[in-house]
């Protein structure tokens, strides 16, 4: 039974019983005995009536009270504006791609891959490096690092400095070379590799 219900019926109860008290209090027969008989009766429905209403009235307290807080439980949640970009405060972990050019020489495919493959042992998380070697035409580092970012994504080139007198590599983006290493002939792939990594351009 909803609050307005109740308290509608608590009202009825109350008005029935005003009208009908007179009613009551006039019946009954001549004798004394009738008269107590009459108030005990009109004393007991008075309690009774007392205790329906009190009960319809305290249940009506409780609904009320259940009401409001299902009120303010459904209110929606304010928006708080605190001024701070967060997406400045936490940026997003950047990513670098890594590719290889296909070194020249007879066996240049097969010392690019073992390249990549040290190169994939040393790079820390957030270095990929591209699986295959980028054969990209002869053009200059740059021109082949512009079309390695175009066609597959890649951030920087890895590629080896053609000179006939000193082994060298080179780090390349679309609009640079950004570095060059020393003279790497005495030096295995492991090391060519870790000064690479090393070169402070990631």
């Amino acid at each position: 039974m909803s609050a307005k219900y109740r308290t509608t019926a608590a009202l009825v109860l109350i008005s029935v019983f005003l009208i009908s008290w007179p009613v009551m209090g006039g019946e009954g027969g001549g004798g004394e005995s009738g008269e107590d008989g009459d108030s005990e009766a009109m004393t007991y429905i008075t309690i009774g009536l007392i205790v329906v209403v009190g009960g319809l009235f305290f249940l009506d307290v409780l609904a009320s009270s259940d009401e409001e807080a299902v009120i303010v439980d459904t209110m929606p949640d304010q928006i708080i504006e605190t001024g701070i970009n967060w997406d400045e405060a936490f940026p997003d972990e950047v990513l670098i791609t890594l590719a290889v050019s296909v070194f020249p020489g007879e066996n240049g495919s097969e010392t690019t891959i073992q390249f990549i493959n040290v190169l994939n042992s040393l790079a820390g998380d957030d270095i990929t490096i591209y699986a295959d070697p980028m054969d990209l035409g002869a053009g200059s580092a740059v021109q082949r690092a512009g079309m390695a970012q175009e066609y597959f994504g890649v951030n920087y080139l890895v590629f080896q400095v053609e000179d006939s007198e000193t082994l060298k590599y080179g780090i390349a983006s679309p609009d640079s070379v950004l570095w060059t290493s020393t003279d790497q002939s005495d030096n295995n792939i492991l090391v060519i590799a870790e000064d690479l990594l090393q070169s402070g351009v990631f």
